[in-house]
Formats: C-alpha cells, structure tokens, sequence
C-alpha cells in the first residue's frame, strides 16, 4: 500500500481497526483472572480464616489497628494474562463495623511496584460510611496493563488504624477482568420515525440501524447509554462504527449526517450537535467497510446518575448521501491508568540468553539524567547481590542507554529468574527495573519456497463480509475476477475476523486456483507493545493466529506487517523475531512485510531478511507529466530519489548477500491518491511501469488495489464492475504468464547496450527507452528488457549492444513473448537492432542465444591464484558455477587475483579476445545529503585495474586498465575484455585483477572466471 495515504488516511484506519478489534464478535472477552488466600501473603496479625461466605470457604483476615499493608499478594509473573490486554483490578472485601455507624476510613488497598517504587495504581481509602457490616463488596482499584512491566507488583489492602468503627478487614479474592468497554449494540437502538434495523454483511453482527437523510434534523437514531456502567471517578470517549452510503462514488460531498450527545437529566449537551461532511478529518476519505469515528473532542465527565442518548440526526443532502447505517457505539475510557511513565526503559523485559539464537539475548537499557552526574549501572538478582557491572562510576548525562547479555561478572550466562538493573549515583537509586531471565522458543529453519511469478494484486479484507451466505457470493465473484485477470495470487490486507472467515476465503480461493498471502488479526498481532517484551507470549499467539489454516494448501505466505515506518532498532528486530516464530511454527509457508522508502526498506530488510523482498515502488506523480517517472512519491523528502535507479537499489537489497537466493516482487502502481501526490497513471504507464519492473530484477508483481476505496479507484469500481484498470492488469498478466520460465531464468548482469528513440516526449526525463541485460546461467544466454518510454504513441527504437561487455558470438534474436525472429546487423565493435517497434509504453525481452560454436577457455574461480587475502570457492548463488572469488578492498592492494592458464589449452599462435567477470560492491548504498534526505550513492575513484603480465620476460603483451567504480553497477557482474593477444606457448603469462586502495568508496571485488575465446 502507498505511503503518502498515511498522513490522512492512518489515523483512520487505525481508528477503525483498534475499534473492530476491540468489540467485534471474534475479540475473546477473556476470563476473569482470580488470586484467592492460598496466594497472599501475611504480615503482623495477617491470617487466613475459614469463612464460609467466603467463595472459596476461606478468606484472609486482619485488625485495623495499623495502616500497614497486612494482606497482600505479590506478583513479577503475569504470562497467564493475555498480552496487552487492560484489566480492571478488584478486591472483594467485608469489614467488621464496631460502632452502628461508623465514621472515618475503613480500608485501603492499591497496586505498588516494588522494584520501581511506585504506585502502577494509587492508594484509595474507602470511608466506613460506604462498607456495610459483614457483607462483601468488590472494590474496584483501576485499571491497568499487567504484562507491560515483569516489576515485582504488590496488590495490598491496608488498614487505616479505625478499630474503633471498623475493627477487622476480610479480603476474599482479587480479581483482574479483562477491561471491556461499553458496548451499545444496534439492537438497543432507539429508532424513529424511517429509522429501521437492516441486515448488513459487513457489520460484525450482521445487524445496523440506517439512518436515511432529508430534510430536517431529526434524532432517529440514538443509543442510550446504561449510567450502571459508568464511574464517577472516570472521563470517557464515545465512538461509533459506521457506514456511509454514497449516492455517487467520485462526486458525492458535503454533509453526511449528524451527532449529538444529550444529557436527559439537566437538558444539557456534552456533545454539541456536530455534522459531518467530507471535509471532516474522520470521514474525508471513502471506505465501503464500516469505519470508527469519535465523537466527542475533549473526554467527558459522564455522571452515573444522568441518562444520556448518543443520537445520530438526518442532514438535508440525500442526494449526495442517502443514508448512513450504525453497527455499534462504545464508551471508552479516556486514559487507562497503565505503567507510570519512568525514566528508565528495559526492552525487552524478559531474555532468553540461554540459547543463544541471537532472539531477545539480550536487553537494552535506556535511562534520563536530569543533569550530568557519575553513574554506575549493574544487575542484581533476586536477593540483591550484585551480579555484573555494566556501568562504573561514569560521568553522564542526558539519555544513556547500555545493554545486557544475561551474562553475570564472569562472563557466564546466569540462571534463569528475576533480575534488577539498578541506577545510581553516589547519593543512592535512581531507577530500578526488572528483568526476567526466561527459556526461549525453539526456533527451526524454514522450507525456502518453490520459485514463481507472482501475479497478483493487494486486496482489502475488510470488505469480506462477516455473514457466511453474503462472504461466500463475494469471495466467489472476486476470486472469479482475479482468476479471469490471470493472477495466481492475492495479497489481502486487514483479513480480521472469525476463523470461518478465514477458511472460507482460502477455500474460494483454492476453488479458483488462487493462492492467498495474509495474517488473521495482524494489526492486532504485531502493533502488540507487550509481545516484544516476551517471546513465549509472542510465540502462542502467532501459533493461535495461524493454527487454523496453516496446512490449507491456498495459503501461500503470511504477511505480518504492511509498510514498517521507522528506524527503530527494538521494533525492526521484533518483527524479525516474529517472522522467524512464524517460519519456525509453520516452516512451509515464509514470512513476508511489505516494504516502503529506500531508508526504510534498507533498514528493515537487512534486518528481517524475509524469504522474498516485497516492496511498493510508485512513481507516477502528479505535477509531472504523462511517462516521467522522475519523482518518488512527489514528496520533498525524496527529491532525490529517480524511479529506475530506486528499482536497482531495491534489486542489489537481496544482492548483497551473494548467498542470497531470494527474489525481489513489487507492488506495481496502478492507482491514484489524488490530491496527495500520485496520480492514476494511464495504462501504458503502468504497462511501461511493470516491464520497467522486470528488467531491473523484480520476479513477482502486485498490482494496487483490487478494489476501489478510499481516495483510490482500483481494477474493480465500487459497485464492483470491471473498470479499464482490470483489462490493463489482465492483458499483462496473461504476458507475464508466458513470460514466467524466462523471467524466472533471468539474472540481471551489468547493461551491455543502449538505445536511441523511445524516450519521454514529455519532458526531458528519460531521452531514450530504457534497457537492461539478464543472463541466463544455466545456457549463457543473455536478455534485454526494453521499455519504450513514450508513454502516449508508439515508437521505433534502435537498440545497439556493445560486444566487448556481451563477451560472447550470438546466433539470433528473438522477442520472448512472440518467439518473433529481430533483425540484428552485426559490426566489429557491435549488434544493432535497428527501428524496432514498439506501442506506447510497450516493453519487450529480446533473448540473445549464444553462439555454443565457439570456441572458449574457461578459468573459474577455483582455477585462480590467491594473493593479499582474497579468497576463492565463496558461494554466490550468481555465479556462473556458484562460487566466486572475493577480495575484501583495504588500505594496500596489489595483484590480488590471478589466472596463470594452461598452455595446452590454447592453440599455438592462435589469437584470443581475454575476458574477466567481475562485480563489486559499494562501500554505501544509501546516503543522506546535506539536507538530510536520502539519496542513492555513486561511488568515485577507481574500482580495480586488470592486465595480462609476461613474467618471463618482464613485460605487458597489454597495458593496466583502470576502471572507476562510478562504471561498475553494485552488485551486477561486468564482462570486461582485457584485451586481444596471442598467448605465449613458452613464456610464464598471467592475468590479473588488481583492486583499488580506496575502501571508502569499493567494499569489495568479486571475480566470478576469466576466459579466452579464440578468434
């Protein structure tokens, strides 16, 4: 999905999908979590009783004559809680009133973190006047998120020294439920006048109330909310989940519909009456699916006593906007009273060092310093002792951050348990934290998947319907588009639901041979803050999610997250820690995240190295002109950034590990977001955009979006009818599908020709069509991918290729689609193809067979000589034999690599063209300017020299070449010819490979062979 849709169009979404996970019909409610007597701890006169009021028969008792903390129960473990969920705390309690009526305080009790020195929940005291004699009463003490923090957690009632009015304290249990909101379903609408209830297939119970406009403003829907569910001592925000009907997908504006809150009880408005119209933030874009609004600014102050109606008012804009349907309203806590926020931050809180599989060994420490001080840092265990040092007596100041390893003073990984980082300086603690020493998961290598094409397109899951008959018609008649467009593929974005949703969208799909990449519930799973703090928690619930259809044979990958915007260390490694949980529970299907922005990308890939790179290069701007695709994003930020060198940079990200064999897919624009910066480029655009694709190395293709939504129209309109986006997406994909055995066989090689014609007539963006080199390493024969960039009439194209860089004789050309025979000329120094036709934006991959009559020599890697620490037999899956030589560049170089050939191999007198293939790597790929935007980097100085040397006679046959690593394409193996000579029958010759002495620039050489080829 795009990028420039986040600033508008996240908050909304996010708003939308923390409201259907949190009340939609799939969200467990949890089970209470119950601490009875056996679990408390006593102090002074603190005992556990029999009581047989009591739930359990027994109960904890103690006098109130103190305001100690007698009966408390003290917790670090909160694993059985689910992760990130708020509980409301409780305590039920009784007292013993001494007096008739009594008068002061009866108890206390709260929540205190014993290792930070605390309150997560503060101290209440319950007057006397509130507690009846003998008789139990859940009290409630907040609310919170257990597993935020592994602190040491002291739930405590106190007494207040009143035993004089309330003379003993009885506390039975306490109770952690699940913190629910106030959900008012349709059903207990209050409808008037045209108002009705309507079966709806995208409201999570199939139900909403519709609200039809015209003229006036009446209140014909309104929620009214139960005053017995409110508390006095809490401020509250009020949402709604709705949807809107439109009269007319692309014009429809102005006002939508109306809100008011109503205060019943004093005639008054906690919410002023409020319409909504396009204009409005939360309902400017257009979903089909329902969406959560918010409705109040500012929290509000309801009163338990009070009755209060949350009305939903006609706007007079039928026309624009004929009705509105209501699935939910929900009263929500303004502030949940998590974690105070702390001054030292432990992340994650629980390690798992033991195994040393490099998930969550260790934990990083960060701490605030109000001014520069001498701080030492260490950990303790559980009895205090000391068990390493991390800081010592150190001058610091400002935020500091340190790590530990799990290891104690001696370097040996300690037992598992609690652990404390302690802050101080010489006047004593500043901060203190646990961490918790834990058993890891056990984590198993993948199953690398079979290669393919993927074709295919991103698709929007919220428009699946929650009602089996209705998801059942839609599944059938999208999958039946996506099969009549030739895909085999389907990406599906926020796929949350029931589990019958989810394999009733995989056997749709498998009915129509289309394979499914998604994740259930993955918003929900992976912007989880508390499951990087604990990989076991992490772990069952990937297993939950996937468990129900990870053996459906339509599930082709799971996708975790959609477009990672940061740069943070903490969250890349989490989303690294859950693909490889996710690899290891279910080995046969990998692990993707859809990747944006070449920072972003560089960093989270090179993080996660997920099983194929899938990335979202868009390139049609608005602003520029039909076939210049000059401006990444139009964004400011990337004003440096081109669309073809973005697509090459993209490409080398798998490359740069030679060992690598993962292949690199695009999601292809095909979609505008207008007014923001992209525009809807027109078909042979996004025809010229995806050949573009291909002949810089994308293996797999995704075109954005299926549906229309939002600010974007996609291959289907809203009424789901084909639009022209879904005949331009099938024409290509039915090329592709022939295509597929020869983009498959392709390894994109540094570019053997140019052209001239086919270029943007448009603006000076792009002169000439575009064209790249692949080779086939299996039979040595070569491609060229040319686009023509003429967007808006065909054009003829002369395509010339060089024959010193192809270093080898061809036989014919053919077009890979058509098998068409192309006329070639051939020169000394050259193949030309001469005015070869192409349609606007056409793209063709010319196959270049090589000529197996002649006659060649090989020296691969293994047949080299070794000098200066290069090395030789280093696997890289783009070789011609697999392996390849490599030499890290360092200050002093010299002939590092070199061929002392076999004379008997060559034919006296004979005369040899001399060839090396070599690659290097940039010592950068990316850089920020003095802007500080990025930018792709071209390395300057020189990359190597190569020669032939006659040791024999101390002499050259040939001079030393230099050639300048801004010549060299990262990454991309280079045929270079060294020369033409008659090799010596008698003297001792060799070629050589010499590299640079300029490592801030080159990172490395790699020599895959040299070979002569006889004349």
């Amino acid at each position: 999905m795009n990028k420039v849709k986040k600033a508008s169009l996240l908050a909304t979404i996010c708003l939308v999908l923390s409201i259907m996970i949190g009340i939609d019909k799939t969200s467990a409610s949890g089970t209470d979590f119950v601490i009875q007597e056996d679990q408390f701890q006593y102090y002074n006169d603190g005992i556990t009783v029999t009581d047989t009021t009591a739930r359990n028969g027994f109960a904890g008792k103690m006098s109130n004559t103190s305001e100690n903390w007698n009966i408390s129960h003290i917790r670090s473990d909160f694993s059985d809680l689910q992760p990130g969920r708020s509980y409301d705390v409780f305590m039920r309690i009784k007292v013993d009133h001494t007096a008739a009526n009594p008068t002061g305080n009866a108890f206390a009790f709260g929540v205190w973190d014993n290792t930070y020195r605390d309150y997560i929940l503060p101290l209440k005291t319950v007057p006397s006047s509130q507690t009846q004699d003998m008789t139990w009463k859940e009290y409630r003490v907040g609310t919170f998120v257990p597993n935020l923090s592994v602190n040491q957690l002291v739930f405590f009632v106190a007494g207040t020294d009143n035993a004089s009015q309330v003379s003993e304290i009885y506390v039975d249990e306490i109770i952690l439920k699940p913190h629910e909101s106030i959900v008012i379903e349709d059903s207990s609408f209050i409808l008037h006048n045209s108002s009705v209830l309507t079966s709806s297939p995208l409201a999570s119970d199939n139900s909403a109330a519709v609200l039809y406009n015209g003229p006036g403003s009446n209140w014909n829907i309104q929620a009214p909310i139960d005053g017995t569910k409110l508390r006095a001592d809490e401020t509250y925000d009020i949402h709604a989940i709705v949807q809107i009907d439109r009269a007319d997908w692309n014009s429809s504006a102005g006002d939508i519909f109306g809100v008011v809150v109503y205060d019943s009880t004093t005639g008054t408005y906690p919410v002023p009456p409020k319409v909504y119209s396009t204009s409005s933030l939360e309902t400017q874009d257009k979903f089909k699916f329902y969406i959560g609004i918010k409705i109040n600014a500012a929290p509000l102050a309801l009163d338990p006593t009070h009755v209060y109606h949350v009305s939903f008012y006609q706007v007079d804009n039928a026309a624009q906007f004929p009705s509105i349907k209501v699935d939910q309203v929900s009263i929500v806590e303004s502030q949940i009273n998590d974690n105070p926020e702390q001054l030292i931050k432990v992340k994650p809180y629980k390690i798992s060092p033991g195994n040393q599989d490099d998930l969550n060994d260790s934990a990083g420490i960060t701490y605030s310093l109000s001014g520069a001080q001498t701080i030492s840092a260490k950990i303790v265990d559980s009895s205090g002792s000391p068990v390493k040092t991390l800081v010592n007596n150190v001058s610091q100041s400002g935020t500091a951050k340190i790590s530990w390893d799990g290891k104690n003073n001696a370097n040996a990984i300690v037992p598992n348990g609690m652990y404390t980082v302690v802050i101080s300086n010489p006047s004593g603690e500043l901060y203190k934290k646990n961490i918790q020493v834990i058993t890891g998961v056990a984590l198993n290598d993948p199953i690398a998947p079979a290669p393919l094409v993927a074709r295919g397109t991103w698709f929007e899951g919220g428009e699946i319907p929650f009602q089996s008959t209705a998801r059942i018609s839609y599944l059938n008649n999208s999958f039946q588009d996506l099969k009549d467009a030739n895909m085999n593929m389907v990406s599906i974005a926020n796929w949350n639901g029931s589990t019958a949703l989810y394999t009733d969208t995989l056997d749709r799909a498998a009915a129509y041979d289309i394979q499914v990449m998604a994740f259930p519930m993955a918003y929900a799973t992976f912007s989880n803050p508390t499951l990087e703090n604990d990989e076991i928690a992490l772990y069952n619930q990937i297993n939950d999610r996937i468990a129900p259809i990870k053996d459906h044979p339509a599930l082709y990958a799971y996708v975790l997250k959609d477009e990672p915007m940061n740069l943070d260390i903490d969250h890349a490694h989490f989303l690294r820690n859950a693909k490889r949980m996710t690899e290891s529970i279910d080995p046969y299907h990998q692990a993707l995240i859809d990747y944006v922005t070449p920072e972003y990308t560089e960093f989270h890939y090179g993080i996660q190295q997920t099983q194929t790179l899938l990335t979202d290069p868009y390139g049609a701007a608005i602003g520029y002109p039909i076939g210049d695709f000059t401006h990444y994003m139009n964004h400011p930020y990337y004003a440096n950034i081109d669309y073809k060198p973005y697509l090459d940079f993209l490409h080398i990200l798998t490359k740069k590990d030679i060992q690598n064999r993962a292949p690199w897919w695009t999601v292809v624009q095909n979609y505008g977001h207008e007014p923001t910066g992209l525009r809807d480029p027109i078909p042979a655009e996004t025809r010229a955009m995806t050949y573009l694709n291909i002949g810089h190395g994308s293996k797999g293709f995704l075109y954005f979006i299926y549906q229309t939504e939002s600010l974007w129209e996609g291959m289907v309109d809203e009424n789901y009818n084909r639009g022209p986006k879904f005949g331009t997406v099938q024409t290509l994909f039915n090329e592709i599908k022939t295509l597929e055995p020869t983009i498959l066989s392709m390894t994109k090689i540094a570019n053997v020709a140019t052209t001239i014609g086919g270029g943007n007539t448009t603006s000076s963006a792009h002169p000439n069509a575009d064209v790249t080199t692949h080779e086939n390493l299996a039979t040595g024969d070569k491609y060229l991918v040319v686009v023509n960039h003429n967007c808006l009439s065909s054009a003829n194209v002369t395509i010339k290729i060089d024959r010193a860089k192809l270093g080898m004789d061809i036989t014919e050309i053919r077009d890979s689609l058509t098998n068409a025979s192309i006329s070639y000329t051939t020169y000394p120094d050259r193949y030309e193809i001469s005015s070869l036709a192409f349609a606007a934006g056409d793209g063709k991959i010319l196959k270049l067979t090589k000529d197996t009559t002649q006659s060649v020599y090989v020296g691969q890697d293994s047949d080299l000589n070794m000098f200066g620490g290069a090395t030789k037999n280093n696997a890289d899956v783009s070789a011609s034999d697999g392996k390849t030589a490599i030499k890290l560049v360092g200050a002093a170089n010299g002939w590092d690599v070199q061929w002392s050939w076999d004379k008997s191999r060559l034919v006296p007198g004979a005369t040899y063209d001399l060839y090396a293939v070599v690659k290097i790597k940039y010592a950068d790929d990316l850089y920020f300017d003095a802007n500080g935007k990025p930018a792709f980097s071209i390395p300057s100085g020189n990359a190597f020299s190569y020669g032939v040397y006659d040791a024999t006679t101390n002499s050259y046959p040939f001079g030393t070449t230099t050639v300048q690593a801004s010549a060299m394409e990262n990454m991309l193996w280079h045929t270079i010819k060294i020369g033409t000579f008659v090799p010596s029958q008698t003297n001792n010759q060799y070629a050589y490979i010499w590299p640079a002495d300029n490592p801030a620039n080159v990172y490395a050489v790699y020599v895959d062979k040299l070979y002569f080829v006889k004349q």
